[in-house]
């Protein structure tokens, strides 16, 4: 059986090297290309159409890396993404799924990695079932959320005032206090410091 080349992105040297371990470890007929950075993958000049897979994360420091996914997925399509990252942040998987990424791992949840690249190797999406009921979640509160009220959270994130807000959006400082005070009630929140932390954690 020929050797399945799976190309592992990661800049972290002793995250990379277990991956690459576990990898040959578990994968037999697997040939491991492991790179720190966008830029040495280019270096190397790639025939991405060799490739079974690329295991990525997504923090690559002063580089893209939905720049990288966005350019295989126009240039080889068929070659298959699994990100795997520490962030579980809703606005960061919402970008993976619309870019059609194939998988989706938490850093932590290692033991599924050979899972996961089985099944998007032969065809199929893998995305954690924590991810994936953290998006469930997410989606809920959300969906609760009026685009108002979206809005608004945006702008205190950013430290604007509730004057600066209400100058921002054309509203009175009081109806901006009565959104918040329903933006804590929705999230179950507190004050600003908690809306901030809340929208960091889950979906900004």
């Amino acid at each position: 059986m020929k050797n399945r080349k799976v190309i592992i992105l990661d800049d972290h040297t002793l995250f990379l090297k277990g991956m690459d371990l576990i990898l040959r470890e578990s994968c037999d007929n697997c040939d491991v290309y492991a790179y720190q950075s966008i830029k040495k993958i280019k270096e190397d000049k790639l025939n991405f159409n060799e490739f079974s897979l690329l295991i990525s994360d997504i923090e690559l420091p002063g580089e893209d890396a939905f720049e990288l996914f966005t350019s295989l997925k126009n240039d080889y399509p068929e070659l298959p993404i699994l990100v795997v990252s520490m962030h579980k942040k809703h606005s960061v998987i919402k970008k993976c799924k619309a870019l059609n990424i194939e998988g989706y791992l938490l850093k932590d949840e290692d033991e599924q990695l050979t899972i996961a690249i089985e099944k998007i190797i032969n065809g199929e999406e893998y995305y954690s079932k924590t991810v994936t009921d953290f998006c469930k979640q997410t989606k809920k509160t959300l969906n609760v959320l009026s685009l108002r009220e979206e809005e608004i959270i945006k702008l205190i994130v950013k430290g604007l005032s509730n004057n600066e807000i209400g100058e921002k959006l054309f509203l009175s400082t009081e109806t901006i206090k009565t959104h918040k005070k329903n933006i804590r009630l929705k999230l179950d929140v507190y004050n600003n410091r908690e809306i901030i932390e809340y929208a960091k954690k889950n979906f900004l």
